[in-house]
C-alpha cells in the first residue's frame, strides 16, 4: 500500500510556522557557534598543532584517544532519552534532570579510573602519557553540567549553551596564543580543556539561572535513574563500541608505527572531524520534531527521516568531493611538509564522513522505535571488522590500511546490517532511497506499506 504526503497535510498536524521558527533559530545559534570554532578556534589550534609538532602531538592524542573512546562513561548514552522524555513527559523534568546529573557526574568518575588503568596496561612506565590521560579524563566532571543543554535542546534554546561554550573557546584560545609565544611545555597546553570545560560549566549554570530555573529543585529519583540507565545501557555500550571504531586505529598507529605518525594521521582526522558540526546541529535542532511527528503517525516520521538523509547524503558529498580536491594543498599550505601525508590520508578518510552521518540520522530511527539492543549489536559488529582488518592491513599497509580498515567496518554496521534485520528494513529503504532516488529530492516521497 502506498501512501502519499503532502504538505497540506503536515501543516494541518504541526503548527509548522512556529515550529520551523524555532528551529531555525535554533539552528542559528549552533551554526554560529560552529563557525566561530572552524575560524578564531581551529585558527590557534592549527598554530598550537605546529608549534608543538609531530612527535610530541602524537603523544598527547593518544592519550586523547583513551580518553575518547571511554567518554560513553561520562554521557551514559542517556541525553537523547532525556531530550525526548522532557517533551513526553514535561511534569517528570525535576527528576529527569536530577537523574540525568547525578548519573553523569558517577559516569565521569568511573571514566577517571578506567582510563588511568587502560594506560598504564598499554604503555607502562609512560608518566607523561598518564598525566595527560588523568587531566583529560579528569575535564568530563565538568561535562555532567551538560544536564542544562537538554533543557535547552528540549525548548530549542541552544543559544544558551553556545554563549557558555564559546566563552570557553575563546578564552583558552587566547590562553593558547600566550603560551605558543613564550615557548610554554606541552603539559600547558594539555590543561586548557580542563579550563575550557569549566568556564563552559560555570556559564551553562548562570544562564540556566538567568532563565527563572534552580538546580536545587532538580530532584534526583532512584527509579527514574534506574529506568533511564535501563533503557540506555544499549546506548552506553553502543557508544563506546562507535568510539572504539572511530579512534582505536590511533592507539595501534601509535603503538606499532609510531608518536610522529600519528600526529600526522590525528592531524587529518582533527580536519575531518571538524565537519562533523553540520551533521549534529541538523540532529540537535530536529531531534524534538521528529519524536513529535512520530507520535502523530508514522507517514509523517518517515517523510521527515528521509528529508533528513536527504540533507546528509548532499552535505556528505560536498565535503568528500571538498577533500580529495583540496585535502593535500591545504595541508602543506597549514602545516608544512612535516605534515605532508595528512592531506593524503583526508581524501580517503572523508568518505566515513557519509557513513558517520548517515548514522547520526539513523539515531533518530533507534531511539523512536525503541530498537536499543539491535543498535548495540550493529557497534559490535563494526568493532569485530575494524579491528580484525586492522590487524590484517596495517603491518601491510600501514596507515592506509588503518583507514580502509575503519571505511569499511562503518559500511557495514551503519548500512547495510539494517537491510538483514526485519525492524529496521525500512529505514535501509530510505537510507537507499535517499542516494538513489535522484527524483525523490524533486517530489512527494511515497513509502511501501
Amino acid at each position: 500500500m502506498l501512501i502519499k504526503i503532502t504538505p497540506k497535510t503536515i501543516i494541518s498536524k504541526l503548527n509548522s510556522r512556529e515550529g520551523l521558527r524555532k528551529m531555525t533559530g535554533n539552528f542559528t545559534w549552533l551554526l554560529a557557534d560552529k563557525i566561530l570554532k572552524m575560524t578564531v578556534v581551529m585558527a590557534v589550534n592549527i598554530w598550537m598543532w605546529k608549534y608543538i609538532g609531530p612527535e610530541k602531538l602524537g603523544i598527547w592524542n593518544y592519550a586523547v584517544a583513551i580518553v575518547t573512546m571511554l567518554s560513553p562513561l561520562a554521557s551514559l548514552g542517556i541525553d537523547s532519552i532525556v531530550v525526548r522524555d522532557l517533551i513526553l513527559y514535561p511534569e517528570k523534568t525535576s527528576k529527569l534532570m536530577g537523574a540525568s546529573f547525578v548519573l553523569k557526574l558517577c559516569g565521569s568518575v568511573i571514566l577517571i579510573i578506567i582510563a588511568t588503568i587502560t594506560v598504564c596496561f598499554r604503555r607502562p612506565g609512560d608518566i607523561e602519557v598518564l598525566y595527560f590521560v588523568i587531566i583529560t579524563a579528569a575535564s568530563n566532571i565538568f561535562l555532567a553540567f551538560d544536564t542544562i543543554d537538554l533543557h535547552n535542546q528540549r525548548h530549542l534554546i541552544s543559544k544558551y549553551t553556545v554563549l557558555s561554550k564559546s566563552v570557553g573557546y575563546l578564552f583558552t584560545s587566547l590562553l593558547k596564543v600566550i603560551l605558543i609565544l613564550t615557548g610554554a611545555s606541552l603539559i600547558a597546553f594539555v590543561w586548557t580543556q580542563f579550563i575550557e570545560f569549566a568556564i563552559g560549566a560555570l556559564l551553562m549554570m548562570y544562564w540556566y539561572k538567568q532563565q527563572g530555573n534552580k538546580i536545587s529543585l532538580w530532584n534526583y529519583d532512584y527509579s527514574t535513574a534506574k529506568s533511564l540507565l535501563i533503557l540506555s545501557w544499549p546506548m552506553i555500550v553502543t557508544s563506546f563500541l562507535m568510539y572504539v571504531q572511530q579512534n582505536i586505529e590511533q592507539l595501534f598507529i601509535g603503538d606499532w608505527i609510531g608518536d610522529s605518525e600519528l600526529g600526522v594521521y590525528s592531524t587529518a582526522a582533527k580536519l575531518i572531524t571538524l565537519f562533523g558540526f553540520i551533521p549534529m546541529i541538523i540532529y540537535t535542532t530536529v531531534a524534538p520534531e521528529i519524536t513529535k511527528a512520530k507520535a502523530i503517525n508514522e507517514e509523517l516520521f518517515r517523510f521527515k527521516l528521509l528529508r533528513i538523509y536527504q540533507i546528509m547524503f548532499i552535505v556528505s558529498i560536498g565535503i568528500i568531493g571538498g577533500c580529495f580536491i583540496f585535502g593535500k594543498p591545504v595541508i602543506n599550505f597549514l602545516f608544512g611538509v612535516e605534515f605532508e601525508n595528512a592531506g593524503l590520508y583526508m581524501g580517503i578518510m572523508s568518505v566515513r564522513l557519509l557513513f558517520v552521518n548517515y548514522g547520526v540520522a539513523k539515531t533518530l530511527y533507534i531511539i523512536n522505535n525503541n530498537l536499543f539492543k539491535y543498535y548495540m549489536v550493529t557497534g559490535i559488529i563494526g568493532v569485530i571488522i575494524n579491528i580484525s582488518l586492522n590487524y590484517l592491513w596495517i603491518p601491510a599497509y600501514g596507515t592506509y590500511g588503518a583507514i580502509w580498515a575503519s571505511v569499511l567496518s562503518m559500511l557495514v554496521s551503519i548500512i547495510l546490517v539494517d537491510g538483514l534485520y526485519t525492524k529496521t528494513q525500512v529505514n535501509f529503504r530510505i537510507m537507499m532511497r535517499s542516494i538513489f532516488d535522484i527524483k525523490g529530492y524533486f517530489t512527494k516521497p511515497k513509502f511501501e506499506e
